[in-house]
Parts: structure tokens; C-alpha cells; sequence
């Protein structure tokens, strides 16, 4: 989870005893929490799409994936992450904005499914603690050209 600095709180609590602030909470100026940052209604109100550059780049080639909200996740203590549910790894995690992206390379030919969540983080673990919500599914498969000389297998 993101932590909020209590900003005056905290600059007061340094200038003032453990007493002084009792008194003065005592006289009727009490210490206020923090605003509760808002989010998006109903369900959270959250909604998030992913795209990739390319669905087909050859093997050993880069796609931009980027992952799109309706809300800055920033005021909230959720993230975006994008994940890749082939290999179960985080490609990405952005705790502020309405945009994360990351960019994936594969070697060999294959393909991967990715898909992004607005959620909280566990780092390391893959996919978000809990899942506000999630997108679309999106595979992107990486390929070698090969030439095939069909004239070879008549001269043998």
C-alpha cells in the first residue's frame, strides 16, 4: 500500500510536546486526519483497457504494451499492473497516472498473453493482491521468417 505522509501533523508534532498538543486538542481544535482522497463510484468506478504496438513482431523483437484507466490510480492506494499470464511475471507496475506501459522482448517464436489490473501490489508475486478490475486479454506472438528453397529436396 502507498503511505500518506500526515504532512502538518507531523511538522506540529515536532514543534510541540505530547502535552501542548493535548491541550490544544482539549480546547477544541483537534487534529484532523488527512483527506480521504476520492475515488471513482460505484465498484470503484475503475476501468482499464491494454494494447500492444504489435501482435506479431519477429522473434528477438520489442512490443510496447500500455495499459489505459478511466482514473489516476495516483490519489488512491491502487496501481496499475500489467502481468503476463504465460510466464506469470509483472512486466510493470505504476502507482500514479492514467497510463503504464512497459516493453517486452522475446528470443525465440511463441506467444504470451498479457492483461493489466487496477488493484493494490504485492511485490514479486505476480498479479495484484486483489483486483478492483482488469482488462482485455491481449496475445502478442513473436515469429522467425524462414525462407524454404523448394527446388533443395529435388536435387538430393
Amino acid at each position: 500500500m502507498k503511505s500518506h505522509a500526515l504532512g502538518w501533523v507531523a511538522r506540529l508534532a515536532g514543534t510541540l510536546s505530547a502535552a501542548a498538543i493535548a491541550v490544544w486538542c482539549l480546547a477544541g481544535v483537534a487534529a484532523a486526519a488527512p483527506a480521504t482522497p476520492a475515488l471513482p463510484a460505484a465498484g470503484d468506478g475503475f476501468s482499464v483497457s491494454l494494447a500492444t504496438s504489435s501482435p506479431d513482431p519477429l522473434a528477438g523483437g520489442s512490443v510496447t504494451l500500455t495499459a489505459t484507466t478511466n482514473a489516476n490510480v495516483g490519489p488512491t492506494p491502487y496501481y496499475i499492473t500489467i502481468y503476463s499470464e504465460t510466464t506469470g511475471a509483472e512486466v510493470a507496475i505504476c502507482g500514479s497516472g492514467t497510463t503504464c506501459s512497459a516493453t517486452v522482448t522475446q528470443s525465440s517464436p511463441g506467444t504470451q498473453d498479457f492483461e493489466a489490473f487496477v488493484g493494490d501490489d504485492v511485490a514479486g508475486t505476480g498479479q495484484p493482491g486483489f483486483v478492483v478490475v482488469s482488462s482485455n486479454e491481449v496475445a502478442v506472438s513473436w515469429w522467425r521468417f524462414v525462407i524454404i528453397n523448394p527446388w533443395a529436396a529435388l536435387r538430393q
